[in-house]
């Protein structure tokens, strides 16, 4: 059984275990809690009941600290259910239940660290949206690994020939300064390439206009299609010749900016269910990469 009391009367051992501080869980549960009475209302009352809510064998997990460090210690450490059933002493149906009603919580929680606020503007013929937020904006990718689908046309959907496996593709856009994600795209496949995921993503057009956004040379040619904003990219090497001390001096310039987006993705990272190999669902792959990167804007704010 695994020993929660244990965990608390040793608070160092939080990061190793969940991923963040005592002190950030806190913070975290402050939040977790109201959303987790709501989803508990919707779900207790949407539908005819045989016994009044609060009725039957009483679960497992049975504080709002135990939830929170239950979906945490699952996306930490990634144990397969059937691991997570010796520890937690869960039948394996109810895992797969706490798994997936408790990070929509966790979601609902925290999901406004996402949020970009928008204001409206009157164009020539109409109203339009923009995000004061994305006015500079740094762009990057990155792939997971996910089990090989059974169907042959998914297989090749989802081979990603950079990685050689079978791969699943996020984008986020990060604000230079503060190195917070501002936006996670949706979860494409592998195939997909990264220039094509920023061109279907609905909020790069909602960027204002003289907006600057940077990326590297798999985003060659945003700027043609997104008129509208200012992509900064690499020089690519020319053919048949090499880059001028100058063209080296400002590559080097966009690459040190450019690795600020690269700290969030070293941080979501250390959660296994992003480093490892995807094992549930693929279809269900979007929500802990979204939550992960809310936790950590959510620790950027509470250091």
């Amino acid at each position: 059984m695994f020993n929660y009391q244990y965990i608390l009367n040793h608070k160092k051992l939080f990061p190793y275990a969940i991923g963040i501080r005592y002190d950030q869980f806190e913070k975290i549960l402050h939040k977790f809690s109201p959303a987790l009475r709501r989803a508990e209302h919707k779900k207790a009352y949407e539908k005819e009941r045989q016994r009044a809510p609060g009725g039957g064998r009483k679960p497992k997990l049975a504080t709002d600290r135990q939830k929170l460090f239950f979906i945490l210690f699952y996306y930490k450490v990634y144990p397969t259910f059937r691991f997570a059933q010796v520890l937690f002493e869960i039948d394996i149906h109810n895992l797969f239940y706490w798994k997936g009603f408790l990070e929509k919580v966790l979601f609902d929680a925290l999901g406004y660290k996402l949020g970009l606020p928008s204001v409206r503007i009157r164009s020539f013929d109409h109203w339009i949206e923009i995000c004061p937020a994305l006015k500079e904006f740094i762009v990057d990718a990155t792939e997971r690994p996910v089990q090989r689908p059974k169907k042959q046309k998914k297989q090749k959907k989802y081979y990603s020939g950079k990685k050689k496996k079978h791969t699943v593709k996020n984008h986020i856009l990060v604000n230079p300064k503060t190195k917070k994600i501002l936006s996670v795209s949706k979860t494409a496949k592998g195939k997909v390439h990264d220039k094509k995921l920023l061109e279907s993503d609905p909020v790069i057009y909602r960027a204002p206009p003289g907006s600057t956004g940077m990326g590297d040379l798999g985003y060659e040619g945003m700027g043609k299609i997104h008129p509208w904003i200012k992509f900064v990219i690499p020089k690519k090497k020319p053919i048949g010749r090499k880059l001028t001390a100058s063209e080296k001096r400002n590559n080097k310039t966009i690459s040190s900016i450019r690795t600020r987006a690269e700290h969030p993705f070293a941080y979501m990272k250390h959660f296994a269910i992003l480093a490892s190999k995807f094992r549930n669902d693929i279809k269900k792959a979007h929500q802990p990469f979204v939550n992960i990167a809310c936790i950590y804007n959510f620790t950027k704010t509470f250091r």
